[in-house]
């Protein structure tokens, strides 16, 4: 099944479909220089299947391609967890908080979640506001940060080595910058759906392709077996609190916490031009994670038979968990044929960039609309587009430089970190702003500051403490949130005494 790789065909699919989605962006610059609600919300003119696909794609990002894919490789079957894990958070934003989410900001006419926070609450001083914002750029500098270092990872790992790690996160990063300084919000939008439909075309060939190589699922699982057989114990070896914290984890079903709190995410939904579009999007981006995400796993337990089935170019993969998480792309590389090849290379960079795009957007967002036109330039609203362009390539700058260094592996520093930090801070707080009338502006101040510090503090802690067993921060720093979050308004007035639209 190894197939002899010729790189220039190889390279030259890569390159084609790189083209075509840096075109997509440029076209739609064409749109975005109307207003700044048409830069960082497309006008609110998004349908059901750009609205779902790229929602989907801008969440599953290189932590999928890479991540998943690598934790598949290492802990096997037990990576299924993931699944239903984001299915249920999934359903829950898109049944729950997608429709109120669309319906108050755009009776608020809020362009960014900061923005959201501080006019539903009516604030006079800008705490919230500013708060907001200080959480976006921090959260999304580690999680683009991550996004570009996993560009390095899978750049090196496909043309070792004419192209280091470093050459990598330069041109993944440049790719990504130069079409979404261009066109924006939309440009993010469209390359992303675009993106969508790669990452699912080639999460379910390649595993196929690779299982049906091997003589089916049963003898990958049997090779597997016959080399570890926790590798195929899908329920957990733990008892007690040790298994509390594996459900819990960010490798079982705690990762569901973080989706209420995604800002590149729920964009989106403030973005959908009407209700109808929100339900059927919800069913279209329920389908997309499950299948993906079921397909990550598997590839990487395919490769993992063939690593331990001795194929000499998977000999590397086992060296560490840093290394595993290039299965997929060593995987494509060596056993499908080059055009087929390129497009899987292109889907591992179409996850990075359709969320490192929307990510960059949202924190450009928040210090050009929330900070500048609000608070300086004090002209909400306007076309402030120079100055919007400017800040999506400073950040995008930004996080390039934290990780020069080239120790990041792609799945802790987006779930421990990013993922985390903005699932605590915003989710327990929009879930009540939109869901419980007594919500406070008091209580959703402490409830964010709460959920930006813990996550934090909680990882530092265990680092360096070792515990005997581990707790996810994002599940611990999100119930804290939303209890301080609950209590704190119970003792206080609510500001809002205007009456919002019921949800039904």
């Amino acid at each position: 099944m190894l197939i002899a790789v010729n790189n220039q065909v190889f390279v030259w699919s890569f390159v084609v479909y790189t083209l075509a989605v840096v075109a997509v962006g440029v076209y739609s610059s064409r749109f975005a220089k109307r207003s700044d609600e048409d830069f960082f919300l497309a006008g609110r003119s998004l349908g059901k299947w750009v609205g779902a696909l790229s929602a989907s794609a801008s969440s599953e990002s290189g932590w999928v391609t890479l991540g998943l894919v690598g934790m598949g490789f290492v802990t096997g079957v037990q990576a299924y967890w993931m699944v239903p894990g984001c299915v249920l958070g999934y359903a829950f934003i898109w049944f729950v908080l997608a429709e109120p989410m669309r319906r108050r900001s755009a009776e608020l006419g809020s362009l960014t979640l900061p923005d959201f926070f501080s006019q539903h609450f009516k604030e006079r001083m800008p705490v919230l506001r500013i708060l907001s914002v200080v959480v976006i750029v921090v959260a999304m500098l580690l999680y683009v940060a991550a996004q570009f270092a996993a560009a390095g990872k899978s750049f090196h790992a496909a043309f070792h080595p004419e192209i280091s790690r470093r050459g990598g996160l330069f041109i993944g990063a440049g790719i990504v910058l130069f079409y979404t300084v261009t066109g924006g919000f939309r440009a993010a939008c469209w390359t992303d759906f675009l993106q969508a439909l790669l990452m699912l075309i080639v999460l379910v060939a390649f595993p196929l392709y690779a299982l049906h190589g091997q003589g089916g699922l049963g003898n990958v699982l049997d090779t597997l077996r016959a080399h570890d057989p926790n590798l195929v114990t899908f329920m957990p070896q733990k008892t007690g609190f040790a298994l509390v914290g594996f459900l819990i984890s960010s490798a079982g079903l705690g990762i569901n916490f973080g989706y209420p709190g995604q800002p590149h995410v729920l964009v989106r939904f403030m973005a959908l031009k009407d209700r109808r579009e929100a339900r059927f999007g919800a069913v279209i981006a329920i389908v997309w994670v499950a299948v993906v995400l079921t397909g990550a796993v598997t590839a990487g337990l395919a490769v993992k038979s063939l690593a331990l089935g001795g194929a000499n170019w998977a000999q590397p993969l086992l060296e560490s968990k840093e290394q595993a998480e290039t299965a997929l792309v060593l995987g494509s590389k060596y056993l499908l044929h080059d055009v087929l090849a390129g497009m899987a290379l292109a889907a591992v960079l179409a996850a990075i960039c359709s969320t490192a795009d929307s990510q960059l957007v949202v924190a450009a967002s928040a210090a050009a609309c929330d900070i500048y036109s609000h608070l300086i330039a004090k002209r909400p609203g306007e076309n402030h587009a120079s100055f919007n362009r400017i800040m999506v390539f400073a950040l995008g700058a930004a996080a390039v430089l934290l990780v020069l260094d080239e120790k990041v592996q792609v799945f802790s520093y987006v779930l421990e970190y990013g993922w985390a930090v903005l699932g605590a801070a915003f989710g327990p707080q929009l879930i009540l702003v939109l869901l419980w009338r007594r919500a406070s502006y008091a209580g959703c101040v402490c409830g964010m500051m709460t959920g930006f510090v813990t996550p934090i503090a909680w990882k530092l802690w265990q680092d360096s403490a070792k515990p005997s067993f581990e707790i996810y921060n994002l599940p611990l720093a999100f119930m804290l949130a939303l209890l301080v979050n609950v209590v704190v308004s119970l003792l206080t007035r609510p500001r809002v005494e205007d009456e919002m639209s019921d949800s039904a």
